[in-house]
């Protein structure tokens, strides 16, 4: 039993480092687990992510581009009423200094509009997330069917207005 037990510990030892290799870091930000679903060309992507701020200042993410599509706007997902409502968020999103916001499923996301050509699992969608600080960072969306193990299954309780 013990055998199985370190074979397990040395397993997850591994993996531990693994989980967040595909995080972008900017300064006091780190931008984890870019993902996007697959899409076909002409039509909408999604992209889903969660910001964290270290920094002891908050840090509103502006506006976003990507050469995959003609346009990519900041939504935010609500229910209200048993209905679903989407609007965009034009002033932005903050990330409060030492917190942070999902953009999962059923919260914030992007849109990324009129895709230039299609979006297949395993394939990469560049970003470019830009702040009120005048920063941007490159990031990749990861092209998979569901959120990233551990990842943004629900937003809830991570949004701050």
């Amino acid at each position: 039993m013990s055998r199985l037990f370190a074979a397990a510990f040395a397993l997850a030892a591994l993996a531990a480092p693994l989980a967040h290799a595909g995080d972008y870091k900017l300064g006091a930000l780190t931008v984890r687990q870019p993902w996007s679903r697959p899409a076909q060309a002409g039509m909408n992507g999604v992209g889903f992510f969660t910001v964290v701020n270290a920094g002891k200042t908050p840090v509103t993410l502006q506006r976003v581009e990507s050469p995959a599509a003609a346009k990519v706007e900041i939504h935010q997902s609500a229910m209200a009423n048993g209905v679903m409502t989407m609007r965009r968020q034009d002033a932005g999103v903050v990330v409060p200094a030492g917190g942070q916001v999902a953009f999962a499923p059923g919260g914030y996301h992007l849109m990324l509009l009129s895709l230039k050509a299609a979006q297949g699992v395993g394939q990469k969608v560049p970003v470019t997330l830009i702040f009120d600080n005048g920063r941007k960072a490159q990031v990749e969306l990861t092209v998979q069917l569901a959120p990233p193990p551990g990842g943004q299954a629900s937003p809830m309780g991570e949004h701050h207005h």
